[in-house]
């Protein structure tokens, strides 16, 4: 497998990929001095090879703003070349030009993916080596990887940017020898064991895999890491369909469920870093980015494929809080989030079917419900109505789906609280999508937000 997932037409990187295997922003101007110890960071993996919403540096600012809005520090870009693919050049440069003129600190740090040559890892390092929006770690600029394990790092790209004036911190994504994307402990302990000497630290590009298998190899990770005193960057995914791959594997997430257990593992783990998985990888369906349709901005997607997952960004808002503080947020906003797949799983396309399916792959709908007090959650699928209790604080429901609209109310003392629709559910398709829908609403707000939430402000 390999990392980048740009598996699109001319224009775009035509690397085929599998991704396998979760705060608050701070302005002004960047300290060049070592970050405090305490401090948890989370990032997100950015697809350098898709422009979420165009090519222009007020764009790349959008997407910023709204990663910090739920708690995330910075963005790992993941180049899976360099000057031989120049668009990378073109948005790297463009990407650390909008994190500066933005002003809040927001960091960045390069992911090579493969990676490309050693000499291109170098120059991309070299050039925003001193960038001030570039992550820093104990002085070192960080530096990240997809795979790369047979690359000869200290040679070739350690040694001539140390003779550039550059240090690097060095935490790389490497596979587990047997390659396996679900590590056992004994694995993840000899994989520690066996990088020890080059690598500052480890990630797990968790993607390919349930929730709770997920969460295993973070919690493994984190232990052994810690252990041998280096540092762990743990992953967060919310979701993973390989659309483009031989037979197109699914993993049910389990919607706001599977992001509570791999949170919840990250939260009990305490590993330093976290780093979301993905922000804008549209080849797997592993996304948080808020963006509507992105079809929208590149037209080479299936236009309505790629449903908005939204909903998987804000609740996470919750867990990174909770990850950074140590402390268990209260619930400030109630709020209703839904995740769905917009067909039966069983429903017959024109196109390759979906054969590899892990997990209890049923027809429901997954909702959370985030609430002050007791309240009434109703459904209305298709022609179908379910009423629900739902408790005060973070639950999870499940409700068998019926094709045509969905509608979700939360009531309290017969008052309506929320109201709003997800896309409906088609019984008819002639593509399939295993791409879920993910939205939110919020007391007050008559429809589901396409939108982070603003950004707490104690």
């Amino acid at each position: 497998m390999t990392a980048a997932s740009c598996l699109w037409p001319a224009g775009a990187a035509a690397l085929l990929g599998v991704c396998v295997g979760t705060a608050m922003a701070f302005a002004g101007e960047v300290s060049r001095v070592p970050a405090p110890k305490d401090r948890h960071w989370v990032f997100a993996h950015y697809m350098v090879c898709f422009a979420t919403y165009g090519e222009k540096v007020e764009a790349y600012q959008r997407e910023m703003k709204e990663a910090q809005a739920a708690g995330i520090d910075g963005f790992a870009l993941n180049c899976g070349a360099w000057k031989k693919e120049p668009h990378y050049m073109r948005r790297a440069k463009l990407i650390y030009e909008a994190a500066e003129k933005l002003g809040t600190g927001f960091q960045l740090f390069f992911s090579a993916d493969g990676p490309p040559s050693e000499a291109e890892v170098v120059d991309m390092v070299k050039t925003y080596a001193s960038h001030p929006n570039q992550f820093r770690w104990q002085g070192r600029a960080v530096l990240s990887t997809f795979g790369g394990s047979k690359a000869a790092w200290r040679e070739k790209v350690f040694s001539p940017l140390k003779e550039a004036g550059i240090e690097v911190f060095f935490v790389p994504f490497f596979y587990p020898e047997p390659v396996t994307e679900l590590p056992g402990d004994a694995a993840v302990a000899k994989h520690v064991q066996r990088w020890a000497d080059l690598a500052d630290g480890l990630f797990f590009f968790g993607a390919a895999g349930q929730p709770r298998e997920l969460a295993a190899c973070n919690t493994s990770y984190a232990k052994h890491l810690k252990a041998a005193g280096k540092l762990c960057m743990a992953g967060y995914t919310p979701h993973y369909w390989g659309m483009k791959q031989p037979d197109r594997r699914y993993y049910e997430t389990l919607g706001g469920e599977g992001t509570e257990i791999q949170w919840s593992a990250i939260i009990q783990a305490q590993p330093e870093w976290v780093e979301i998985v993905t922000w804008n990888d549209w080849g797997e369906s592993s996304y948080v980015a808020p963006v509507e349709d992105p079809a929208q901005w590149a037209p080479f997607l299936t236009a309505g494929l790629h449903k908005s997952h939204a909903g998987y960004l804000e609740l996470s808002k919750y867990f990174i809080e909770w990850y950074k503080t140590g402390t268990q947020p209260p619930v400030r906003q109630e709020t209703l989030f839904y995740f769905y797949r917009t067909h039966p799983k069983d429903a017959l396309a024109e196109d390759k079917p979906v054969t590899g399916r892990h997990g209890p792959v049923e027809d429901v709908l997954y909702l959370t419900t985030m609430l002050k007090e007791p309240a009434e959650l109703r459904v209305n699928t298709g022609e179908k109505e379910v009423k629900l209790d739902a408790p005060a604080g973070l639950k999870h429901h499940r409700v068998p789906f019926s094709p045509g609209p969905q509608r979700f109310e939360v009531l309290r003392d017969g008052r309506k609280l929320i109201q709003t629709e997800g896309p409906a559910i088609e019984a008819r398709i002639k593509l399939y999508n295993f791409v879920p829908a993910s939205g939110f609403a919020v007391v007050g707000e008559g429809r589901a937000s396409a939108e982070p939430a603003p950004a707490r402000k104690d």
